[in-house]
């Protein structure tokens, strides 16, 4: 490792001073250019500091880089291919005069490396990161991102790169936690993993990103969030494992945009009264082939569901498996599917606190209901026929609630248990076969429904009554 004694000598003089350091910085770097160089213990009041090919920067934790007074969107650290930082040292944005800027920038480089190295007070991102592929960023911590008039300020930001992992990074107090954006023209993110991080008060998403390929996120902690959790959007071939997300205004987790082919395995997802939806589904395009496996989802907000979708045919082909959904709110139902077909609803543990539905198809058509356990655990102060445990319900020509199964299903505590609310047209044919539910309800046009009903039981093995509602 080579140091010149006599630039340390000048930082060791220099470095309590409050003048601007980023010369002598410079050059120290600049001698050990493709080598090991340590910046040594202070505070040094620097512009932008430029890391050259190959380097090692070791930033002690002792050593603090502070941003100088400037309103340039320019990094304290920019970063070219092959270099590597590690340490605790703090970058500081200095963000109350330097208006604008990042801690750390990287473009169109490779191979970088970044461990331990803390960044805080940014007017722009944590790190921003562009056209870049090989980086691995490992136990970084951001905290406070923005400044009034910039309208990006990223913990963690990633355009168009490949090849990323993200592990055991702490970001606070920013725009969004971890970000990727891919584009058509430039190329989109892809093979990201983000695994073992914790994300907390950011005005909109905990991790997410748009346009990404194979991003996979696992084991991360995402609470208190101003809009999602884990959102995938515009993607495609992802995942999100075994993450827990808390209190986030609109979803824990999500998918917008015509995704596809993204999975969701054993996640716990927690939303407090003050907060949304478990699961959202939305925006404009068919997101296809989505599932939901495992895991718990828990809402307690008046309106909150468990899962909703949001918009006419934004979502298809959509699994949801196993899983432990209970709302606590009022209004809140535990699976609302408003619009949209084909979905397969399959041994989930389904319970609502208050409201008086466990699962609504409304519109929803061609959807499997199967072996689902459905239980009101308060009092169901509704009326027959009202909504009911699971609730099926004709909302236009266009989705008319047709074609499901509902099949090998357990209701409890419900004043309705089965509600095939055909209103629009009494041909609905649905299929309630073999649940165990206290009763069926569905409406007929001079004695004329189109379902069926086969071998239904009450939970005291009779066969479950049905009732027509004119």
């Amino acid at each position: 490792m080579l140091i010149a004694s006599s630039l340390l000598l000048i930082l060791s003089t220099i470095s309590s001073l409050f003048v601007d350091q980023t010369q002598i910085i410079q050059q120290l770097i600049n001698r050990n250019a493709g080598k090991t160089v340590t910046i040594p213990p202070g505070t040094y009041i620097v512009r932008t500091i430029d890391v050259p090919k190959q380097t090692q920067l070791i930033i002690g934790s002792k050593t603090i880089l502070k941003g100088a007074p400037g309103s340039q969107s320019l990094p304290i650290l920019n970063l070219a291919t092959g270099v590597q930082i590690r340490g605790t040292g703090l970058i500081d944005g200095n963000r109350s005069v330097r208006r604008k800027g990042m801690g750390i920038r990287i473009f169109d480089a490779q191979g970088i490396k970044i461990t331990g190295i803390r960044i805080r007070n940014v007017a722009e991102q944590g790190i921003q990161i562009a056209g870049c592929t090989n980086v691995t960023l490992t136990n970084v911590q951001v905290n406070g991102c923005g400044a009034k008039g910039n309208d990006q300020f990223q913990g963690i930001n990633f355009v168009t790169s490949k090849n990323v992992r993200v592990t055991g990074c702490r970001i606070a107090n920013a725009q969004h936690g971890i970000q990727w954006w891919g584009d058509d023209t430039n190329g989109w993110c892809e093979d990201f993993r983000i695994t073992g991080n914790q994300i907390q008060n950011v005005d909109g998403g905990g991790i997410w990103g748009n346009k990404g390929r194979r991003i996979t996120v696992a084991t991360n902690t995402v609470k208190t969030c101003g809009d999602v959790g884990v959102d995938f959007e515009h993607s495609v071939d992802c995942s999100a494992t075994n993450n827990i997300v808390s209190d986030c205004k609109n979803y824990g987790l999500a998918t917008f945009h015509s995704s596809e082919r993204i999975t969701f395995t054993n996640n716990k997802v927690y939303q407090g009264v003050k907060y949304g939806h478990g699961i959202g589904l939305i925006g404009d395009g068919t997101s296809k082939n989505i599932s939901f496996t495992g895991g718990i989802i828990t809402t307690k907000g008046a309106t909150a569901c468990g899962l909703l979708t949001v918009g006419t045919n934004v979502a298809s082909i959509i699994t949801v498996k196993g899983i432990r959904i209970t709302t606590e709110g009022k209004s809140g139902i535990p699976i609302r599917i408003i619009d949209n077909n084909q979905f397969r609803l399959t041994n989930n543990l389904i319970t609502s606190i208050i409201g008086s539905t466990g699962i609504s198809l409304e519109g929803s058509s061609n959807s499997l209901v199967e072996g689902n356990t459905i239980v009101h655990r308060g009092t169901d102060t509704s009326k027959k026929g009202d909504r009911g445990g699971i609730f099926v319900y004709f909302r236009s020509p266009e989705y008319p609630a047709q074609g499901n199964k509902i099949m090998r299903n357990t209701i409890q505590g419900f004043t309705t248990g089965i509600n095939d609310e055909c209103w629009g047209n009494v041909n609905s044919n649905n299929v309630f076969e073999q649940n165990t539910t206290p009763n069926i309800v569905h409406r007929a046009s001079n004695g004329t429904w189109g379902g069926k009903v086969i071998q239904n039981q009450t939970r005291a093995r009779v066969m479950a009554p049905v009732e027509i509602k004119q």
